[in-house]
């Protein structure tokens, strides 16, 4: 139990801020710096105390009777003293030769001098150490204060700010040297607690958009590459024909139909570069656009999609099947249903004769899952689908660009969601997207 109160006001300090730890160490050191100054005072005082003793034991006392009186006359360093009794007899005569002694007069009665004590002068090394310690005395407090005083300064800064901030120093040339492989821990809960924390949240972000950004760019060469690639062969195509042309023209080796058929490919191939040009601008746009969620109902959000397959499933047969209760969600309706229309398109293309399309509610998530009864995907493709301009060996259409799948990804991710690719028990395909329908 004792300890258990200790780890807590151990805690309750620790967890104390700057402003106030200071305080208190500053408390702290007043304290044990008055408690220093009392005992050096005390033992000063002492020393010279005994030293006055010492020569108070040495001293002569001149006793004045009563109503008695005494005359002084003095001349240079010495002072002659004479006491008279109450008659006005002579009792006594004597010198006091300052160089050597010092007089005490002490009054019993006012106006009235019951003795006169004469005690010898200190010493030199006496007179040193009595006026050393007087000057020390006066000199104690604010020394011992201020000597305290840079103590629970340093000790302060080596307790609560020197830790933190080595351990930010070396983050800060770890994150400047690029490696973000590294935990920021700071045990307390202070101020300078709360800026290591605040920097390690920091670190964690700038990774994550490191991750992020490294993604982008290998996306990018992967995109470019597919790019290049696809774009290569009607480059091709329309090199050759640009040739042959130019070589047979002039000599009339070809007819105006033949220069029609030419130019009629070279127009198709040239459409097709428009095609994957447009596609590429697309896109790059995809991950600049804004995706502002708006509130539809989970029905109305099915009446859409049954809406959209009736129009394109003209020669297959689809089926819908949903789960959920009629909650209001908070998606971007276009995002969404252009997801929806890109993985309908892509089963329309190689079912044979039956979609089946499912849409439940599953964690505040929108789960939608479109199979079909097709050959489904390679293990190669499924690995693949997603890539950038990617088509499977046996799709030789020059229609299609092979960017459905990416453009679904693409918009699921930027929804909070993304997409899974598999095949379904019958061996068909099944696309899986699932998005975040929260309102934020």
């Amino acid at each position: 139990m004792e300890k258990l109160k200790r780890s807590r006001w151990f805690n309750r300090l620790n967890s104390m801020s700057i402003s106030m730890s200071f305080v208190l160490y500053a408390l702290f050191s007043l304290l044990i710096g008055i408690i220093i100054c009392i005992l050096l005072i005390s033992m000063v005082d002492k020393y010279r105390i005994n030293l006055n003793y010492k020569y108070e034991n040495m001293s002569t006392r001149y006793d004045i009777p009563e109503n008695g009186s005494f005359t002084a006359a003095y001349s240079n360093d010495q002072t002659k003293y004479t006491i008279f009794d109450t008659k006005g007899n002579e009792i006594c005569k004597f010198n006091v030769d300052y160089q050597k002694e010092r007089p005490v007069h002490e009054y019993v009665y006012p106006n009235h001098v019951s003795y006169i004590e004469v005690s010898p002068n200190f010493t030199n090394r006496d007179r040193l150490i009595d006026s050393v310690l007087g000057s020390l005395n006066v000199a104690i407090i604010p020394i011992v204060l201020s000597i305290n005083m840079i103590c629970c300064v340093t000790f302060f800064y080596k307790k609560k700010i020197s830790k933190p901030i080595k351990l930010l120093t070396n983050a800060y040339h770890k994150i400047e040297a690029n490696d973000l492989d590294f935990t920021l821990s700071y045990p307390l809960n202070d101020e300078m607690g709360k800026l290591c924390h605040a920097f390690e949240k920091m670190k964690d972000c700038l990774a994550k958009n490191n991750e992020t950004m490294f993604r982008q760019f290998a996306e990018q060469r992967r995109l470019n590459a597919a790019f290049s690639h696809d774009l290569r062969t009607p480059l091709t195509l329309l090199k050759g024909h640009a040739t042959m042309l130019l070589s047979f023209i002039p000599k009339g080796l070809v007819s105006q139909e033949e220069i029609l058929d030419e130019i009629s490919v070279m127009s198709k191939n040239v459409s097709r570069l428009e095609k994957y040009v447009n596609a590429m601008t697309n896109l790059y746009r995809l991950e600049d656009i804004d995706i502002p969620r708006q509130q539809i109902t989970f029905h109305a959000l099915i009446d859409n999609f049954n809406n959209t397959a009736e129009a394109l499933c003209y020669d297959k047969h689809f089926s819908i099947t949903t789960s959920g209760d009629n909650i209001t969600l908070f998606i971007n309706l276009n995002t969404v249903m252009q997801i929806y229309e890109n993985l309908l398109s892509n089963s329309i293309r190689y079912a044979k004769s039956d979609i089946a399309i499912s849409a439940v509610i599953e964690n505040n998530n929108l789960v939608i899952s479109v199979s079909d009864d097709g050959c489904g995907f390679k293990n190669i493709d499924i690995e693949k689908a997603t890539l950038p301009f990617y088509k499977s060996s046996k799709d030789i259409s020059t229609e299609h660009l092979g960017l459905g799948l990416n453009i679904s990804k693409i918009l699921s991710e930027r929804h909070g969601g993304n997409i899974q690719i598999a095949n379904n028990e019958a061996g068909g395909a099944c696309v899986t997207v699932k998005i975040n329908c929260n309102e934020s």
